[in-house]
C-alpha cells in the first residue's frame, strides 16, 4: 500500500513539474537575449511622428540621424543596466520625446528595442522590464508604477555613450532628474 502511495505522489509531482514547465515562459531579460549586434541610434521622436525607434511595421524610424554599433563591453554593461532594479526607481515626466534608440539584432532581425527620452526620464521597451516596476499604485488593470524612471547612475551611463559618440541629445547639467 505504501509503495502505491509513494508511486502516486511521485507521478503527481512529475506531472505537476511537466505542466509547470510546459505552460510557464521564462522572463526575457536583455542579458539573456540571443543577439549578435546592438546598435544605438540618434533620432527624433515626437508625438507627431515615430515616437519609438521601431515603428508598428517593424521598421527603423525614418528620423535616424546617426547610428553606432556598441562594443562587447558596452553591450554587457547596457544589458545588465537595463535588467537591474538599481537602474530605476525615480519618477518621470510625461513628454516622452525620445532621441535615443537601442536595438538588439540577431542575424539582422530585431529581437528587442528600447526608446529613451532623457528629458522626461523614461524609456519604453519592446520586452517587459521587471526591474522597472517599482512604486506600484493601485490594483488590477488600474495599477501603475510611479517609480519606473531611470536612476541617476543609469542616466549617467547612457549619457557617457551619448557624449562618447557625439549624439545630438545629451543630458544638460542641472536637469531636475540629475539633482
Amino acid at each position: 500500500m505504501t509503495n502505491i502511495l509513494i508511486g502516486r505522489i511521485a507521478l503527481t509531482l512529475i506531472f505537476s513539474f511537466l505542466f509547470f514547465a510546459a505552460f510557464t515562459q521564462p522572463t526575457k531579460t536583455f542579458s539573456s537575449l540571443k543577439y549578435d549586434k546592438v546598435i544605438i541610434y540618434d533620432y527624433s521622436g515626437s508625438k507627431d511622428y515615430y515616437i519609438h525607434i521601431i515603428d508598428e511595421q517593424g521598421q527603423l524610424a525614418k528620423t535616424v540621424t546617426k547610428q553606432v554599433t556598441l562594443n562587447t563591453m558596452e553591450i554587457n554593461k547596457l544589458s545588465k543596466s537595463l535588467d537591474s532594479k538599481s537602474s530605476y526607481g525615480s519618477g518621470s515626466a510625461a513628454c516622452f520625446d525620445p532621441h535615443l534608440g537601442i536595438v538588439y539584432y540577431h542575424k539582422t532581425k530585431i529581437v528587442a528595442h528600447v526608446s529613451v527620452c532623457l528629458d522626461c526620464n523614461a524609456l519604453d521597451s519592446s520586452i517587459d522590464i521587471a526591474a522597472q516596476k517599482q512604486g506600484k499604485i493601485g490594483k488590477g488593470k488600474d495599477a501603475y508604477y510611479m517609480l519606473g524612471g531611470m536612476s541617476k547612475s543609469f542616466r549617467y551611463f547612457l549619457n557617457t555613450l551619448l557624449i562618447k559618440y557625439k549624439f545630438s541629445h545629451q543630458i544638460v547639467p542641472g536637469e531636475s532628474f540629475d539633482q
